[in-house]
C-alpha cells in the first residue's frame, strides 16, 4: 500500500490521480475543490451521466461555472490550468460495461484513490430504485477498479443512519438483513406489480424510516460480503450542512434536509418543527466533512491489510461532546438573519414538538392561512401557490421528523484515533473535529447561506426558463 507517514496526507494526494463518482452533488463539489485548491494532484476523473436532456459536455462545463470555484478562479489564467486537471468520464450504471473501453484503459493504468459518493437521497424513493442506485451501482464501480493495479485506497460513503434502527452504532457492519438479503429482495421484487411492492415496502423497511437508509444499510453488506479484499473503508457521515469556513462560510446547494426546512422558516412560511426539544441533532459542516473523508482516504491507504480476513473498517464520523438540541435551532437560526428584530424576535418564533395533536392543529392552520391567500391571489389574477408550498413543507418535515425524534449513541475509535493521529499543520489544512466548533458562529452564517442558494437557484431557474423560450421562438421561426 506504500508508507506515507503521519505527516504524509499531502504526500498521498500529491501528483496522485482521484476517481470521484457524485461528484456534481453537494459532498462531490466540496471534495473537487478542496482536491483543486489544496493538493497537488495530478488528474481528477469524474464520473457524470447525461442527465435531465444535458449531456456530459454541458454538465461539465455548468459545473465549472458554478459559483463554488470562484476561488480557484482568482488564480492565474482563471485558474485554468487547475480545472484542467479535471477529466469527466460518461458513465452508464444501467449497462455491464458502465464506461466505454476506451475510459476503461485510461483509468486502469492511473487511478490511485477512489471516493464514491454517489447515492439517491431521495427519502420517498421505491426500494427497487433505490437499491439499484445505491447497491448495485456501487458494485459495478468496485467490480470496474477491482483490476486497477495502482488502487491504493476507496472510501464508501454511507451515512451514520443506516443504522438508525439501533440505538447504539458501533464502527463496524451489520449483516443481519431482511428476506436473506438485497439480492434474494431484487429478486422477490421482480415478480411483482406495483401495487404488490408498495404493500411489502412497510415489511421490507421494519424499523427503518425509508428506503435511503435502508439501501445504504444494504450497500454496506455488499461491500463485506464481495469486497473486502478490496483497500476499502466506509465513511458514515450523520446530517450534512452548509460549510462552515470553505469555500466561504455559509455555502450550500442542497436543499434536501437542514437547509430545506430552514427556507421556510427564515421566510416565516413555517413556526414549528416535529421532534424532541432535548433529543441532539447530529449534523457536520459539509467542509469539516469533506476534510474528514480526504484524511479517511489517507489512513485507509496506510492500513495495514496483511490478514486474510480483515474486517472493512468503518468511520463513523460523530462527535456527541458539542451536541446541538433541537429546543435550541430556532435560537441558533434567528442569528443570521437579516434585521436585528428578527433576530430578537425569531428565536421565539421556531418552536419543537413532540405532540401529534398540537403539529395537527399547526399545519390545519398554515395550510387554511394558504387557502386564504391563494384565494385572494386568484382574485388579483396571481398563481395560487402558497397551498402547494406549505403541503411541500410539511412533506419535508414528515421525512426528517424522525432523526429529529430521536438521539443516538455511537463508538468513534477509528474517527478519534486518525485525529489524533495526524500533526498540527495537517490539522490546520484539514480541520473535522466537530467538537472544535463554535455553533453561534456557525450559525451566523447558516440563514444567509441558505437565502444566496435560493437566489443562486432563482437566477438558474429564470435562465432556464430563458433559454427554452428562445429555443421555441427559433423553432418556430424555422417551422415557418
Amino acid at each position: 500500500m506504500g508508507d506515507y507517514g503521519a505527516d504524509g496526507v499531502t504526500e498521498l494526494y500529491r501528483d496522485s490521480c482521484v476517481l470521484i463518482t457524485g461528484g456534481t452533488g453537494f459532498i462531490g463539489k466540496v471534495l473537487l475543490e478542496k482536491l483543486l485548491r489544496c493538493f497537488e494532484v495530478r488528474k481528477v476523473f469524474l464520473m457524470m451521466r447525461p442527465k435531465r436532456n444535458k449531456g456530459v459536455v454541458e454538465r461539465f462545463q455548468e459545473l465549472l461555472d458554478d459559483a463554488i470555484f470562484a476561488n480557484l478562479r482568482t488564480l492565474p489564467h482563471n485558474g485554468k490550468d487547475t480545472l484542467q486537471k479535471v477529466v469527466p468520464i460518461e458513465v452508464d450504471f444501467q449497462s455491464d460495461a458502465v464506461i466505454s473501453p476506451e475510459s476503461h484503459r485510461l483509468l486502469a493504468g492511473e487511478v490511485q484513490i477512489v471516493f464514491n459518493v454517489m447515492a439517491s437521497v431521495k427519502f420517498n424513493e421505491d426500494i427497487e430504485t433505490a437499491l439499484d442506485t445505491n447497491v448495485l451501482s456501487s458494485r459495478k464501480l468496485f467490480h470496474l477498479v477491482e483490476p486497477f493495479d495502482a488502487l491504493r485506497s476507496i472510501v464508501h460513503v454511507s451515512t451514520f443512519y443506516s443504522n438508525c434502527h439501533r440505538a447504539h452504532i458501533e464502527e463496524r457492519i451489520y449483516e443481519d438483513l431482511p428476506f436473506g438479503g438485497f439480492e434474494n429482495l431484487l429478486n422477490i421484487l421482480r415478480f411483482l406489480s406495483a401495487d404488490e411492492k408498495n404493500h411489502l415496502k412497510p415489511l421490507v423497511l421494519g424499523s427503518m424510516p425509508n428506503s435511503y437508509t435502508f439501501s445504504k444499510r444494504c450497500a454496506e453488506v455488499m461491500i463485506r460480503q464481495q469486497f473486502q479484499h478490496l483497500p476499502l473503508a466506509v465513511f458514515r457521515p450523520p446530517i450534512v450542512s452548509s460549510a462552515y469556513r470553505e469555500p466561504f462560510p455559509g455555502w450550500v446547494d442542497n436543499f434536501n434536509g437542514a437547509a430545506g426546512m430552514a427556507v421556510p422558516i427564515t421566510r416565516g412560511h413555517i413556526y414549528w418543527m416535529r421532534g424532541e426539544k432535548d433529543a441532539t441533532t447530529d449534523m457536520v459542516p459539509v467542509d469539516y466533512c469533506v476534510n474528514a473523508l480526504l484524511a479517511v482516504g489517507w489512513d485507509n491507504a496506510t492500513r495495514d491489510r496483511k490478514p486474510a480476513k480483515e474486517p472493512v473498517p468503518v468511520y463513523n464520523y460523530v462527535f456527541q461532546k458539542n451536541p446541538i438540541r433541537n429546543g435550541d435551532i430556532g435560537e441558533l437560526v434567528a442569528l443570521g438573519l437579516d434585521s436585528r428584530l428578527m433576530r430578537i424576535l425569531g428565536r421565539y418564533f421556531l418552536r419543537v414538538t413532540s405532540s401529534v395533536w398540537v403539529r395537527r392543529l399547526l399545519i390545519g392552520w398554515l395550510l387554511f392561512q394558504a387557502t386564504i391567500v391563494d384565494l385572494v391571489g386568484m382574485a388579483l389574477g396571481r398563481s395560487k401557490k402558497n397551498y402547494t408550498f406549505v403541503k411541500r413543507v410539511v412533506a419535508l418535515d414528515d421525512s426528517t421528523s424522525y432523526f429529529r425524534c430521536r438521539s443516538w449513541t455511537a463508538d468513534n475509535a477509528n474517527i478519534r484515533r486518525l485525529w489524533d493521529r495526524l500533526p498540527a499543520d495537517t490539522k490546520r489544512l484539514l480541520p473535522f473535529n466537530v467538537e472544535s466548533i463554535d455553533w453561534r458562529d456557525y450559525f451566523r452564517f447558516f440563514a444567509q447561506g441558505v437565502s444566496a442558494a435560493v437566489h443562486r437557484l432563482t437566477l438558474k431557474r429564470c435562465e432556464s426558463l430563458r433559454v427554452s423560450k428562445r429555443t421555441k421562438t427559433m423553432e418556430a421561426i424555422d417551422g415557418c
